[in-house]
């Protein structure tokens, strides 16, 4: 019991503090790794999308991945348009060294459409915020099976995918639950 009367103290403390940050306007920056490249990930989105990245790059001790080490790129594509922010982990073969990836396409864009689609079939519903929902495909269980797990949303008018290594499940989840919580920031 007491428990109880703990965790929803706990959760309205978090609530109040979160609609708090948002009533004064208190802008959320990018997990560290990707503030050194801030500057050319807004450069380079696609006029019209919305790109949203984690407050907090979560991954897995077992990777043994120092963040401070990983490699940002980006993809820009402008016919259909859609943005991918990927983290690599050396420079040498980059399917190799694929860590993650975070990405947005315009929803009237078909092949993200039918990608969200399979999601919402195939996937677990997660509730992202009161409002969004994101589906959670788990790679390995896929046939053929697939090293990579996926979520995907759509918010905005903009379908948003999170990929990593299934190994990072719950950070997946938790990198997901903090895109979709932050504001999403637009080309410069």
């Amino acid at each position: 019991m007491v428990y109880r009367i703990w965790q929803r103290c706990f959760w309205g403390v978090s609530l109040f503090l979160s609609v708090f940050s948002l009533a004064i306007g208190v802008e959320a920056q990018p997990a560290p790794v990707f503030i050194p490249f801030m500057g050319s990930i807004q450069k380079n989105l696609p006029v019209g999308l919305a790109m949203r990245l984690p407050t907090e790059l979560r991954v897995n001790d077992l990777l043994d991945i120092d963040p401070n080490q990983l490699i940002v790129r980006v993809f820009p594509s402008e016919a259909p348009p859609s943005y991918m922010v990927s983290l690599f982990t050396c420079d040498r073969s980059p399917n190799s060294c694929l860590l993650g990836s975070f990405s947005v396409h315009p929803k009237e864009s078909a092949s993200a459409r039918r990608d969200l689609q399979r999601h919402e079939t195939l996937g677990d519903r997660i509730t992202l915020t009161p409002t969004v929902a994101g589906y959670l495909i788990e790679g390995p269980l896929q046939n053929p099976s697939y090293p990579f797990s996926t979520v995907m949303w759509q918010q905005n008018d903009m379908i948003y995918t999170i990929s990593f290594p299934a190994i990072e499940r719950q950070n997946i989840l938790y990198m997901a639950l903090s895109m979709a919580r932050e504001q999403g920031f637009y080309r410069r």
